[in-house]
């Protein structure tokens, strides 16, 4: 993915990029416009929702990877995030350029041009669009933190959506009694609230997104540069159009508080063919290396960390993922790391550990196990970790498909043979979850 600060930068690279991939440019374009400049303050986390891990990837990936399910016929053109102007946490996500097979050829960018509100967000996304998009394109909007749109929900907002003049989205009837609420003002400032009166609930519907226009009719609606709506249709209604009501999904949540991302994770498990009668196993994993009079790095987590000596090893000598695996194979009853890859065997001579930590994963599904949970130590005087425990936990995650990963670093106060800078130690905990 690339990111960019200012607008001329992305234009120029995605100018160039359609043309090469479009003979001359894209025609009947798609575009989405993910708003995902939030703090994430409702969430109460120390890092914006959006960016929070969720079963193996950050909750922006999977909303954007639910979106590369529009159907063909809708020729998405490109993916934009737009961020805040300060984001740093977009630099870590796992979408490669344009090319990837993840992104199915789609460009996705990241815009650091995000408002202090969506709506200031989504008009940073139209405003960018205005040098490159055509006024017939197709605009469609999607929440950063909605990543259980189904293809199929996708399939008819464009089959439906696409016919119609004032565009379209998904949404849901609502299903309990609505109350229109009175407000009382106490002493103390406390408040009371009180049925006014009982809604029809079937003139209601939950909006939900993605939620799609003409580029034409949103740049109207931002004409005047209003930022007080809460979605794009209530912006594109108070022109005086009518967006149509295409019948969206329950699972279609938007994740903003804790409780919601419990509901998300019972979703999650639900596709993954885990059923709610399943059992948690716990397993744990040491293993200890010591320095080697040669190399120039170690590896740990599978990172490369510059060192004055590297670790004496039959594999790669990767302690940590040593540790997992270990914990891994005890929690599911498989043995140890020895038994799977014995020292004696030449063709493991050097082996990258992600290589051993994929095969045991792999074989762990076929058993019906998934990872749910990761906790690791490293033990060591030097090199320091800490730099590099993001990265860490960016493999590690990636490699398990394991929503809660956590990775820790300490020191032995200089006790023992750690504590003289022999070698270096890790030890992990691990949960697995049974289909």
């Amino acid at each position: 993915m690339h990111i960019f600060d200012d607008y001329k930068s992305a234009e120029k690279f995605l100018k160039k990029t359609l043309l090469a991939e479009n003979n001359g440019g894209p025609k009947n374009a798609t575009w989405c416009i993910i708003p995902a400049g939030g703090s994430g303050k409702r969430f109460k986390s120390n890092i914006p929702k959006q960016y929070i891990y969720f079963n193996g990837m950050r909750i922006i990936e999977k909303s954007v990877v639910s979106l590369l399910k529009f159907p063909d016929r809708a020729s998405l053109t490109c993916i934009i995030l737009i961020v805040s102007r300060n984001d740093k946490y977009c630099e870590f996500l796992k979408f490669g350029n344009s090319s990837s097979d993840l992104n199915n050829g789609v460009p996705i960018i990241a815009l650091r041009c995000g408002g202090s509100t969506r709506g200031e967000s989504v008009y940073a996304g139209v405003n960018f669009l205005k040098n490159i998009a055509s006024i017939d394109d197709w605009v469609v909007v999607h929440d950063a933190v909605r990543p259980f749109v189904s293809q199929e929900a996708l399939e008819r907002l464009w089959d439906i959506g696409s016919e119609e003049p004032d565009g379209a989205i998904l949404a849901i009837p609502v299903s309990d009694t609505l109350k229109l609420a009175l407000v009382q003002k106490g002493q103390n400032d406390s408040t009371s609230v009180y049925v006014k009166k009982t809604e029809n609930r079937e003139n209601y519907w939950l909006a939900q997104t993605p939620q799609m226009f003409r580029f034409e009719l949103l740049l109207d609606v931002f004409q005047g540069k209003t930022f007080l709506f809460s979605d794009e249709a209530s912006a594109v209604e108070s022109l005086g159009k009518t967006p149509r009501l295409i019948l969206g999904e329950r699972k279609n949540i938007k994740i903003t508080t804790p409780d919601d991302l419990e509901i998300a994770e019972k979703w999650q498990l639900k596709e993954e063919g885990v059923t709610g009668g399943h059992t948690m196993r716990i397993g744990q994993g040491f293993d200890v290396h010591k320095f080697a009079n040669e190399g120039q790095f170690v590896i740990l987590g599978g990172v490369k960390i510059p060192h004055r000596t590297s670790l004496l090893g039959h594999s790669d000598a990767d302690v940590l993922l040593h540790a997992i695996c270990d914990a891994i194979l005890g929690a599911a009853g498989l043995g140890d790391i020895g038994e799977w890859f014995p020292d004696n065997e030449p063709k493991y001579k050097g082996v990258d550990s992600r290589k051993i930590l994929k095969k045991i994963i792999s074989d762990l599904n076929t058993k019906g196990l998934v990872v749910h949970q990761i906790d690791a130590t490293v033990i060591c005087e030097e090199p320091k970790i800490t730099p590099y425990k993001e990265q860490m936990k960016e493999i590690v995650t990636m490699e398990t498909n394991c929503s809660f990963v956590n990775i820790k670093a300490t020191t032995v106060e200089r006790l023992g043979s750690i504590g003289r800078k022999e070698g270096i130690a890790a030890m992990a905990s691990v949960s697995l979850l049974s289909k």
